[in-house]
């Protein structure tokens, strides 16, 4: 389907006061222009270009979210914006609804840029005019910009600062706070009560991390010297679900396979670098099970290729079948700050659906909650996330990753050797977390 937009006339008069340039993709009025996402940049764009013609729902959700897979109501929430920030004074001014099909938007007509001076209060760039006197100025403004790409550039893989403290208390509990954020930290050791309502709680160690609403746990019970493995679990969720997370903790969690349990992808002699991954979502008080599989590749010293291939479990939670798969580049840092043994940075390069919503539905698979999504979108929103190694022993590893929350890591063969050469001494973690046995983690067998 062509486009009917061209270099010249790419500017859509949509209304009275709102255009759209639709070669930079912003919206914009005579006072300024108006913030877009990308899903709402990406179908206001569509409807723009594709106008007078309506736009099927399957083209705008192509067009808002590309390489993945949303709901309707995803494409709706975008429309009900748009509308807003257009101001509408009724439904279907501006951006109309063909019932059960799709969408297409009313504009009045595209211009030039010459002709939107023209016919609007927006002030034409003035002509440049050479002044020798402001050279002076423009080469100090010049080296200010260097010094501050400088700044910029010796700074943006520097470690980040995360607030952290560790409490312990008379039943064997220790529970480790995290934050990057100071408002977020300072929550949490405010509401530490919150965190303390199931009294039956014994021998646990538990990692508690928020980011603005965002919370994700993790937790295990105590061994004389570490975790149990089985019982590892990765919680992450919203603040509003807060208190259901203490309701469905002991009712639900047992019955979530654990870590060592799964069966997928079963470690064998030929698939040395497989590790297993394996977290919960809870989302609308009910709790959504996500397995992972990845993959490494050693190019150098400090720089791995991975694959991650993702399940998710049918309705009865039987099988887990693979429904994603992405993969990217992973550079170990020499350094990392406390609390963390290790940090790495990972640059996504892909993320690709297996399987499509009609196919999910028929081997009883749930799609993504949004919280869930929202992982889903941050691994294709940004060009790089950090992840820090925060707790290991042997065949076990813990880690915080950016967007994601915690992640359990385990192999029942040998993978620790790939990071023993940027782990300080046989850490088990720069934490001084409480065990009956003195811990070491020389690396697995």
């Amino acid at each position: 389907m062509s486009e009917k937009v061209n270099a010249s006339a790419h500017i859509a008069h949509i209304s009275e006061d709102f255009f759209f340039d639709c070669q930079k993709k912003t919206l914009f009025t005579s006072a300024g222009n108006l913030s877009l996402n990308r899903a709402e940049k990406g179908v206001l764009h569509k409807l723009i270009t594709l106008s007078p013609k309506m736009v099927s729902k399957e083209e705008l959700i192509a067009a808002g979210w590309a390489r993945k897979e949303v709901a309707e109501t995803s494409l709706f929430q975008t429309i009900r914006t748009l509308r807003i920030k257009l101001k509408e004074e009724k439904v279907g001014q501006v951006i109309e609804l063909v019932p059960r099909l799709g969408y297409k938007i009313k504009i009045k007509r595209f211009l030039t840029r010459e002709q939107l001076h023209s016919v609007t209060s927006i002030p034409k760039p003035p002509a440049k005019k050479r002044n020798k006197q402001a050279k002076p100025y423009i080469l100090i403004s010049l080296l200010l910009a260097v010094c501050a790409l400088f700044a910029v550039y010796f700074t943006a893989d520097r470690p980040i600062d995360y607030k952290y403290k560790l409490i312990n208390d008379n039943k064997n509990n220790t529970f480790i706070f995290l934050s990057m954020k100071q408002d977020d930290f300072d929550s949490l050791l405010q509401t530490t009560a919150l965190f303390f309502k199931p009294t039956n709680l014994t021998n646990t160690l538990m990692f508690i991390h928020k980011l603005d609403e965002e919370f994700s746990i993790a937790l295990c019970t105590k061994t004389p010297n570490g975790c149990d493995i089985d019982t590892a679990h990765a919680i992450s969720f919203k603040h509003s679900e807060l208190n259901t997370l203490w309701q469905l903790l002991d009712q639900y969690l047992p019955q979530i396979p654990p870590l060592a349990a799964m069966n997928v992808l079963k470690d064998n002699t030929n698939l040395q670098s497989g590790v297993k991954s394996y977290n919960i979502f809870l989302e609308d008080g009910d709790f959504n099970t996500n397995l992972s599989h990845h993959f490494v590749n050693q190019v150098n010293d400090s720089t791995w290729l991975f694959t991650s291939i993702n399940y998710r479990p049918n309705s009865n939670q039987s099988e887990y079948i693979a429904t994603s798969f992405r993969g990217g580049r992973a550079i170990m840092k020499p350094q990392s700050k406390l609390p963390f043994l290790i940090t790495v940075i990972n640059y996504p390069e892909y993320f690709y659906w297996v399987l499509s919503p009609s196919d999910k539905a028929k081997l009883g698979i749930k799609p993504p909650g949004p919280l869930e999504s929202l992982t889903n979108d941050f691994y294709v929103d940004v060009s790089q996330y950090k992840s820090y190694l925060l707790f290991r022993q042997p065949h076990l590893q813990l880690w915080l990753s950016e967007g994601y929350g915690f992640h359990w890591f385990i192999k029942n063969g040998s993978f620790d050797n790939v990071f023993n050469q940027f782990i300080r001494g046989e850490k088990c973690s720069e934490l001084p977390i409480a065990f009956d046995d003195k811990q070491t983690c020389p690396g697995d067998p």
